[in-house]
């Protein structure tokens, strides 16, 4: 009972969430912010990209910088790939994860030398890294994912998996909605991306699959060009 009070309050809490983010903002950086990743906008964006993927999309991207708490509960440097058009709802985003200490495994960019080691171009179902841009196409389809044009976000996917059927991903990951990084209807999270218009895959019951990791959003400036891929 007192676990389900306390998570109301901090849906209440969320209306205030961005102004109290920029006040501890300041501070991991007088603490000292464990930097994950650096990449310049060519590392994260240009390198290790698989040789079918279109120019047209990588010129669109942009590499948004986050700041966040680990499991080990010190404040961490990380970066998105994602974008032009929702870096600013990324930026959001992660005010509130900020705010709230929702804990994260790792924000590594899928150019980054630890997720290319992970698998060709960084494709690997083992990793419970967070991440938006990545060439793919969608799982158990041909067209490309949303990921793909920088349209969609994973975030703890070992926590938040994807099910359908008997197929879970990543393999033997276990949804646990008490477990801390674990996204629920009521987490703040999940409430600030659908403030702001996104998708998430945890509402996907009536399609026959959860994809609690996931999600997405097409602005509608873009949905002639991603219908071009095929989304």
């Amino acid at each position: 009972m007192r676990r389900i009070i306390l998570r109301r309050r901090m849906c209440r809490m969320v209306a205030f969430i961005p102004l109290l983010a920029v006040l501890l903002l300041a501070l991991p950086a007088r603490a000292g912010v464990i930097v994950d990743s650096d990449l310049t906008p060519e590392q994260a964006i240009e390198a290790n990209q698989p040789p079918d993927t279109p120019r047209d999309v990588l010129r669109q991207l942009t590499v948004v910088p986050v700041q966040y708490y680990g499991f080990d509960d010190m404040p961490h440097q990380g970066q998105v790939v994602v974008h032009k058009a929702l870096a600013e709802d990324i930026r959001r985003v992660f005010e509130v994860i900020l705010a709230t200490s929702f804990p994260i495994e790792s924000i590594l960019p899928i150019a980054h030398p630890l997720i290319q080691a992970k698998g060709p171009y960084g494709l690997s179902s083992d990793t419970n890294n967070t991440s938006a841009y990545v060439w793919r196409p969608i799982t158990g389809g041909g067209a490309v994912s949303l990921h793909a044009l920088g349209l969609a976000i994973d975030i703890n996917s070992r926590l938040n998996p994807y099910r359908k059927g008997d197929l879970i991903l990543p393999p033997g990951a276990v949804y646990d909605p008490a477990k801390p990084g674990t996204l629920t209807p009521d987490c703040p999270v999940v409430l600030e991306f659908k403030r702001l218009g996104w998708e998430w895959g945890g509402d996907w019951a009536a399609k026959g699959k959860v994809d609690f990791m996931h999600f997405q959003k097409i602005p509608a400036e873009l949905a002639p060009w991603a219908k071009g891929y095929g989304r």
